[in-house]
């Protein structure tokens, strides 16, 4: 019996082993797979880790150390390779996140690099869809910057608290989409926020969200940017990500770009501008890559100028996001002002 079983794991092991190389010949020359490679090395995976375990003389406390790291290596391989966040139970289903149009749905990257963030169906008029052109700015009050948050429950756990509040209660995101407001109109840079909950049914948030953002517009055709303020969702092994300005330590802020939206080249236009801005008056308070999403819009479809970002991850404090608005709003209106 024995004997059976030490046959059966080796084989198993051989079968996952092949599996493996298999992936990684397949997918060396994909843009996913060099992007999969610079994930792992910006969050310092401990590759080192992976064959340390073995290696003869090292201590108890050493073996309890590296034990602990790989474990943590493997949730975090686990995420970028599977898509699966131990973290989130929504993730357990491949179908959570869009399958990437090249590579091996079935054993990997269904967290594709191309689709960050799940959409779900929008339902809207396909034969007359709406379209902003920022109107021509006439006064002071004017609206120049729209807010609101497609997903209203989103807070922050780093302090101890929740990171997500219940179903159709606004939670820490709001709060912090509520003082950029505060701060850009404080600056004289004209802008509404909305707290209208999206998220109650969450595979209708999106497109609960279309309506308000198109709402937005329609009321307030010199908008020049539409903002979808929201927070990442990551492994606790990614760890937060932060960045000290004076002396503050602030969450870091990523912009996403869904592609599936004629004039999403404009946006990344717009979203390139904005980083660069933001790395003369607060180097590193914006990740420098933009995250994109190949089967998704976003509402971006909406008007040029319209982005979803995202405030840190569940990780940071709610007071590392607020920290962020400041100088977030000094940087949306240095660009308004170029």
């Amino acid at each position: 019996m024995f004997y059976h079983n030490a046959i059966v794991k080796t084989i198993a092991v051989i079968l996952l082993l092949a599996i493996f190389l298999f992936f990684i010949y397949s997918n060396f020359t994909q843009q996913s797979f060099k992007h999969l490679i610079e994930l792992l090395n910006e969050k310092s995976f401990p590759f080192e880790f992976l064959i340390l375990e073995g290696v003869p003389g090292l201590s108890q406390p050493e073996l309890a150390y590296i034990r602990e790291v790989k474990n943590k290596a493997l949730g975090l391989g686990l995420y970028f390779l599977t898509g699966v966040n131990i973290s989130d139970p929504r993730t357990f289903f491949l179908s959570f996140y869009a399958p990437p149009k090249e590579g091996l749905p079935w054993l990997g990257l269904a967290y594709h690099p191309d689709n960050p963030e799940m959409e779900g169906p929008i339902l809207e008029p396909l034969d007359n869809p709406f379209y902003n052109e920022p109107a021509p700015i006439t006064s002071k009050e004017d609206v120049l910057i729209g807010i609101y948050h497609t997903h209203n429950a989103e807070s922050y756990a780093g302090n101890g608290g929740r990171d997500r509040e219940i179903r159709g209660e606004n939670g820490d995101i709001v709060e912090t989409g509520k003082l950029l407001a505060a701060v850009l109109n404080q600056k004289g840079v004209r802008t509404i926020h909305s707290a209208e909950i999206h998220d109650e049914i969450y595979i209708e948030s999106y497109d609960r969200s279309y309506r308000t953002a198109k709402k937005m517009l329609e009321e307030n055709p010199t908008i020049r940017l539409l903002i979808d303020v929201h927070r990442d969702g990551i492994p606790p092994e990614i760890g937060k990500s932060i960045v000290r300005i004076e002396g503050v330590a602030v969450a870091k802020i990523m912009i996403v770009v869904g592609q599936k939206n004629p004039n999403w080249q404009k946006n990344v236009q717009i979203a390139e501008e904005i980083i660069r801005t933001a790395n003369q008056e607060y180097p590193g308070l914006f990740f420098p890559n933009i995250r994109y999403a190949s089967e998704a819009r976003y509402n971006q479809h909406l008007t040029d100028g319209a982005l979803l970002l995202e405030i840190g991850s569940q990780l940071n404090t709610k007071e590392e996001a607020l920290a962020a608005m400041e100088p977030l709003a000094d940087v949306l209106k240095a660009y308004l002002e170029k």
